[in-house]
Order: structure tokens, then C-alpha cells, then sequence
């Protein structure tokens, strides 16, 4: 990335009324510092991968003091989420049912049967569909994420809609994240 030309690109997209607001996607926490050198606008949101069962940047934070876990190690560049909050970076979550990088869903997924079960017994305590639960597991984060659905299903629009509005307690939150495979401490 060259800082300048960004925020050239950036500079005229705004002044041409193409553009109100601007965010990048996978950016680390010095990439984005490294952007900022050049650019007069606020950087409004980072689009990361995101779902229950690959969150590296959100199970990083959970198992940071534990060596002997493979979630400890910082894949992020420190600390993404965190990172954003301090900066008031919306994080939008892209890919929210993958299983990880491009490896299809994990919706009914031989790979995630704890999940898939968990999935289930929620959907069914709150009178939703799983793609629901997995929706709330974003936005109950208190980062206040925002899920990028990249659907054009209105009724898969419709079920993860249905998850912004469920209160899933810490327990279940965490939960779903060990039923995904992480350890939480």
C-alpha cells in the first residue's frame, strides 16, 4: 500500500460527493497506522473475516497468556479488535457462517457437530434459525460489530436480521465459541 496514493484516491472520491465516509478491509492495527500518515479523513471501518469459527482476531485476546494455545498467538498484528475500539473503527464482519478461509459454511458442517448442536438448541430457546444465533454471536460482541451478510437471499437478509435483536448472555456467547473449538479460559 502506498499511503499517499490512498489518500489522493481518498481526497477525491469525497470531493467529487462519491463518498461520505471511508473504511479499508483487512487492515491490521500498523497498516491502518501507516494509512493515517497520509490521509486527512477518518478511517470509519475495517471489514475483517469474522465468524464464530474463525475468529483468530476476537479467541487471540481470550487466550493471549496461554503459550500452549494455538488462539494465543497474534495473527493481527496486535490486538485488531481492541485496536479499533480504542480508534472508533466500526469492525464489519465478512463471511459470518465460513467455517474458516473459503471452506463453505459451517451450517450443518460434519466439521462442527458440537456447533451445529449448540446452534440448534439456541435457535430453538429464542425462536430463531441458526444463521440467527450466529448473527447475535457477532453483534453481541461489546466491539458493536456489524455483519456483512453478502447474500442476495432476502430470507437469509431476514434470519440474520432476526440475530441483532437476540440477547444472548456471556455464557452463551462463550459457549458457542468453545463449541467452535476454542478453548476459553
Amino acid at each position: 500500500m502506498e499511503p499517499e496514493e490512498v489518500a489522493r484516491a481518498f481526497g477525491d472520491l469525497e470531493a467529487s460527493g462519491k463518498v461520505r465516509a471511508f473504511g479499508v478491509s483487512n487492515h491490521t492495527p500498523r497498516q491502518i497506522d501507516l494509512l493515517k500518515t497520509a490521509l486527512t479523513q477518518p478511517i470509519v471501518a475495517n471489514q475483517l473475516q469474522l465468524s464464530i469459527t474463525h475468529s483468530p482476531i476476537v479467541a487471540q485476546g481470550l487466550a493471549s497468556n496461554m503459550a500452549a494455545e494455538r488462539d494465543s498467538v497474534t495473527l493481527d498484528g496486535g490486538g485488531i479488535v481492541d485496536y479499533c475500539r480504542i480508534n472508533k473503527i466500526t469492525l464489519q464482519a465478512w463471511s459470518p457462517f465460513q467455517k474458516g478461509f473459503q471452506d463453505g459454511v459451517f451450517f450443518g458442517s460434519e466439521d462442527h457437530v458440537e456447533l451445529n448442536r449448540e446452534l440448534d438448541r439456541l435457535a430453538a430457546k429464542y425462536g430463531v434459525t441458526p444463521i440467527a444465533i450466529a448473527t447475535a454471536w457477532i453483534t453481541r460482541h461489546p466491539a458493536r460489530m456489524q455483519v456483512v451478510l453478502g447474500t442476495t437471499s432476502p430470507e437469509r437478509v431476514t434470519e440474520a436480521a432476526a440475530g441483532s435483536e437476540i440477547p444472548l448472555t456471556r455464557g452463551e456467547w462463550y459457549g458457542l465459541l468453545q463449541s467452535a473449538g476454542h478453548r476459553v479460559p
